[in-house]
């Protein structure tokens, strides 16, 4: 079977016991939406429930509060959550800043096979996609 994230905004530790009761695999947590302590207690909560934990960062700065936090799998949106621009340059420029031995998986704005291609390049372990699947932007197959 497929692993399953859970791609919510994690906010509370019930909805951790949640997504183990729904049958989750993983669980989201984001940077910009977590306090330093909560991100940490959150992730803590995840992997003592033997969650795996994709932890969000969108910046330099966010890729130290999530190692801090424990993160041994790390995506760059490269969606500015602030803005909602999305450029794939963000997992470009952030990629080199995560340390070896990191899970790392570029999310956001893959639409194409050329998108892939320029993903793959950096590289990174893995993408998260989604609305390039969704309108039939790109196929699994590309």
């Amino acid at each position: 079977a497929l692993p399953i994230l859970r791609k919510d905004f994690i906010v509370d530790e019930r909805q951790i016991l949640e997504s183990v009761a729904i049958g989750a695999d993983a669980i989201l947590l984001i940077v910009a939406a977590l306090e330093h302590g909560q991100l940490r207690a959150l992730h803590d909560c995840a992997t003592a429930n033997k969650l795996s934990v994709l932890v969000e960062v969108h910046t330099r700065k966010e890729i130290g509060v999530a190692i801090a936090a424990g993160a041994t799998i790390i995506g760059i949106n490269n969606r500015n959550l602030t803005t909602l621009q999305v450029d794939l340059a963000t997992a470009e420029k952030l990629r080199p800043e995560i340390p070896d031995g990191i899970t790392i998986v570029s999310e956001s704005g893959i639409r194409t096979a050329a998108d892939l291609k320029r993903m793959a390049a950096l590289p990174v372990d893995a993408l998260l996609v989604g609305e390039g699947l969704m309108r039939g932007e790109i196929s699994i197959g590309s």
